[in-house]
């Protein structure tokens, strides 16, 4: 009843959808659109780090300043979770924040806060006919266009502000914007978040 073909060219576009359905999503990345640095800042790197997350979630606070610390750690600084001397949300007030790390020998402190969460369509076109073999793409077009068709698909885009004030100079010296696509988990952001900034700040010359 069916051609050769027919067959061939439906079996080969159900494929193409499996495939688009799979890709609607690209693996989870952060990177820094905006950078900004302040140009009267010319101090040393900083080496003692004091880490917080601004957020109404307590347990999504812990979970990235804990990344954060962390990361920084891994990048050779020491930093220490503002959720250690303030757990309550409710108390990490101005004053008490400058009267902790004042007493505590730090010499910046990092702040961090969700700018927006977005979802953004996105088409994705097909990719033109590759077929060597003549019969299938000279005799039957709609294969060859069919073969691999474009589609739609969605991205989740997570916005984060991080900013790095200086403690012995006074000044707010770094700000960053960065975006993570398409993460699995709030987690995965936080994770991927923290670590693409430790490293920024590592290779802009910030901690030692």
């Amino acid at each position: 009843m069916f051609g050769r073909t027919a067959v061939i060219g439906a079996a080969v576009l159900a494929l193409s959808v499996l495939t688009a359905s799979a890709c609607s999503k690209s693996q989870t990345k952060t990177t820094i659109p905006v950078v900004w640095r302040n140009p009267d800042f010319t101090g040393e790197p900083f080496s003692n780090l004091f880490v917080m997350g601004v957020g109404r979630n307590a347990d999504y606070r812990r979970l990235y300043e804990d990344n954060m610390v962390r990361a920084l750690e891994g990048e050779g600084a020491t930093a220490e979770a503002s959720w250690v001397m303030f757990p309550d949300n409710d108390k990490l007030e101005a004053k008490n924040v400058f009267r902790a790390v004042s007493q505590g020998n730090f010499d910046a402190v990092v702040v961090a806060r969700l700018l927006s969460v977005d979802d953004e369509v996105e088409y994705v076109p097909g990719k033109p006919p590759t077929s060597s073999d003549e019969y299938m793409s000279g005799y039957n077009e709609a294969y060859a266009v069919n073969s691999d068709p474009g589609y739609y698909r969605t991205n989740t885009k997570y916005s984060v502000e991080t900013a790095l004030y200086s403690i012995r100079d006074e000044m707010l010296v770094w700000v960053v914007r960065s975006q993570t696509v398409n993460p699995d988990s709030v987690g995965e952001v936080i994770q991927s978040v923290s670590s693409t900034i430790a490293k920024k700040m590592k290779a802009d010359g910030l901690i030692r």
